[in-house]
């Protein structure tokens, strides 16, 4: 974690499948990063849970079903904001105002819409930025759920990470948020597409001007103490 504090806004995503966000890990990780900023945005994607849902098809549920039980049943926002709540109780100079939970309802606007589509354009159009969601699909595919066929695995997975990119341009480039912050593995494709990698970027998506800002990812090194580390594109 950098030693200067700054007055700017940072993003702390929360994955609600990933088991490295235990309290015992976030804890130390959330307040090192709440008492450098001034505001941090947790932001819960939780409407993105509905690709794992939809594997239930294989067994022969229906797809009005999965998709109606989980727009009913689904409330992983309410129970990240009571976890961060008791976490936050427990931190000294981590008043409310340091931090806000938000959901993906809270950011599917216009704009949002406007970069997804941009990002399936980019995904059927860039060769190379296509051959990255595909490995990075795959990784994801294989490493949970084997008792669902490996190709709908690689699809949904695939069609979870094009979203989950234009949520994070939304919240970057719309939202003015220059630094994030994430317990699990840093998904290469947004370090590498902040970087032109693909000969284009997160401002091109938005169709924006990036103005020299510089979009930061920091990943978890740390256990139970707090440490942080830049995460660089790949070579």
């Amino acid at each position: 974690m950098r030693a200067e504090a700054v007055a700017k806004r940072a993003l702390f995503p929360i994955s609600v499948s990933n088991q490295a966000f235990s309290t015992r890990r976030v804890l130390p990780a959330l307040q090192a990063v709440l008492s450098s900023y001034a505001e941090t945005v947790i932001f819960i994607a939780d409407h993105l849970q509905v690709y794992n849902k939809a594997l239930q098809i294989t067994d022969g549920a229906g797809l009005s079903k999965i998709i109606g039980e989980f727009g009913l049943k689904q409330d992983y926002r309410e129970q990240r904001i009571k976890w961060i709540q008791r976490m936050t109780s427990r931190m000294q100079g981590c008043e409310a105002s340091h931090w806000k939970l938000i959901g993906v309802d809270d950011i599917t606007d216009f704009k949002c819409f406007n970069i997804f589509r941009n990002v399936m354009v980019a995904y059927y159009g860039v060769c190379c930025f296509q051959e990255d969601v595909n490995r990075s699909a795959r990784y994801y595919a294989r490493s949970r759920y084997p008792q669902y066929p490996l190709e709908i695995r690689e699809q949904l997975s695939r069609g979870y990470l094009l979203e989950e990119i234009a949520l994070n341009v939304r919240l970057h480039v719309d939202d003015g948020i220059d630094d994030e912050y994430y317990m699990g593995e840093q998904l290469g494709i947004l370090v590498n597409l902040y970087h032109s990698k693909y000969g284009f970027n997160a401002f091109d998506l938005a169709n924006v001007s990036g103005n020299g800002r510089k979009i930061r990812f920091f990943g978890f090194d740390g256990n139970d103490c707090a440490s942080w580390s830049e995460q660089l594109p790949e070579a």
